[in-house]
């Protein structure tokens, strides 16, 4: 029956972020799609043929008269095989080059960004089950994490950051369950995923390091007060920091192959944004207090103004340091480090994408944090929690990527868009509209996703129910 029901949840996610679809001309994105692109086409990293490239450059690094992308590439070594297929599939059914690529590089957001989401928030049901939650309360979690936080927004687009998430969120449950009895491939499969979080997205790279430590507290054997000598430490903590290392590799070699060294970064060479990149370390200085505002409860880009929910991630961190201390500190020192991180950046707002998107690699953790609460406060918890699915919903109907730098309120001109039927992000309700053909304009090109989830949802309900 868990198994059922975690299936039934990471299918209503999977067919929420499969229902959304993005259009065209972010750079971000087109960044990626570009690097994918290039791998699958031309088996470069190379970008300078890339047909969709936005006005103005995009997000790209120029090096010896030739465009790279300016993204890590841990999210395009999935994305890759996923492109060429489709791409050559929609090829040899008579669809032109420029459509066939188009249309390949939405299907490989789905299985390479979306698919890894819903099946986060399905691990997720069953992994809290280590917390004494109940079933249903596990199942609002799960959808308070997919649908109630940046998770929704940023798994109908690759971006990167919502992949960098579920690999740091499946290496810190894995490393977790070492608690138990120490398992080598679980340790390493908890490197690889550590190694991939890190060449995913630069605040990936942040927690993994986190992950490393927490990695070697396990291998200790401190937290099930197992005595393990130093010789056998290292070698648990060797077959994690190795895979992982060995992974991080990939992206030093794209380093080399790109900009001539493996420590020579995408940054240092941007074309469009070098500014960014210049003060402090590639742009990072010191803490800003405004930004620091801003990032959690302000209305430009305040995490707990988007995601409410996460609030009761500050006293669940309490509640689980008297049982689970050291997961706690880890969860919250991730996620601190980030927040500094992020407010230090010259270009902390992140351009025109909703929320405070650095800090989304660390979410899941958050929200393991908030579980804990959620046991001591249901009730404010679930209110919460659709408080958060219905904004975060909104945002991602509405254009949770178009909003211009000087919207001061990014939700509350989201909540006026929707409000009068403005919907300018893409959805399959919508894509009659978007050839000429108005079948189901505005709101109403969201009524087929409510039927499907609503009957994903009861299904969800009667599961268990009978013997």
């Amino acid at each position: 029956m868990e198994r059922k029901r975690a299936v039934l949840i990471g299918l209503a996610l999977l067919c929420c972020y499969g229902y959304f679809f993005y259009l065209g001309g972010n750079w971000n994105i087109e960044s990626r799609s570009a690097q994918i692109y290039a791998l699958a086409e031309h088996g470069s990293l190379i970008i300078d043929g890339y047909p969709f490239l936005p006005e103005g450059g995009g997000d790209a690094a120029r090096y010896q008269d030739h465009y790279y992308s300016d993204k890590l590439i841990g999210p395009s070594l999935v994305a890759v095989p996923v492109y060429w297929a489709a791409r050559r599939v929609l090829s040899a059914a008579g669809a032109d080059f420029r459509l066939a690529a188009y249309v390949a590089l939405r299907i490989t957001n789905f299985f390479a960004n979306a698919v890894p989401s819903a099946l986060l928030a399905a691990l997720l049901y069953l992994f809290l089950a280590e917390l004494g939650l109940s079933p249903g309360l596990r199942a609002w979690v799960a959808f308070a994490y997919g649908l109630g936080t940046l998770a929704l927004p940023y798994s109908t687009a690759l971006f990167g950051h919502q992949f960098a998430a579920v690999c740091v969120a499946g290496s810190f449950m894995l490393l977790w369950r070492q608690r138990r009895e120490w398992s080598w491939p679980r340790a390493a499969a908890a490197g690889v995923l550590a190694g991939l979080a890190a060449i995913s997205d630069f605040m990936g790279l942040v927690v993994a390091l986190f992950l490393g430590v927490y990695a070697v507290w396990m291998a200790l054997g401190r937290s099930g007060g197992e005595a393990v000598g130093a010789g056998r430490a290292l070698r648990r903590v060797a077959v994690f920091a190795i895979i992982a290392g060995l992974v991080i590799c990939i992206q030093l070699g794209a380093n080399w192959a790109s900009f001539g060294g493996p420590f020579e970064l995408a940054q240092a060479h941007h074309a469009t944004l070098s500014a960014h990149h210049q003060a402090g370390l590639l742009g990072i200085g010191n803490p800003n207090l405004d930004a620091l505002y801003q990032l959690t409860f302000g209305a430009y880009r305040g995490l707990f103004l988007v995601s409410p929910v996460l609030l009761l991630a500050l006293p669940g961190l309490l509640i689980l340091s008297r049982q689970r201390p050291v997961e706690a500190i880890i969860i919250a020192g991730a996620w601190v480090a980030v927040l500094l991180i992020h407010s230090g950046y010259a270009d902390w707002p992140a351009g025109t994408a909703y929320g405070p998107r650095y800090q989304i690699a660390a979410i899941p953790l958050l929200m393991i944090g908030a579980a804990e609460a959620a046991r001591r406060l249901p009730v404010a918890f679930k209110v919460l929690a659709v408080g958060s699915i219905a904004l975060m919903a909104i945002v991602t109907a509405q254009n949770p990527f178009g909003i211009p730098v000087d919207v001061r309120s990014p939700l509350g001109a989201a909540l006026k868009g929707f409000a009068a039927g403005n919907l300018e992000y893409g959805n399959l309700g919508r894509l009659l509209e978007l050839t000429g053909i108005t079948i189901l304009p505005g709101l109403l090109s969201l009524v087929p996703l409510l039927i499907v989830e609503g009957l994903l949802l009861y299904a969800l309900t009667r599961v268990g129910r009978r013997k």
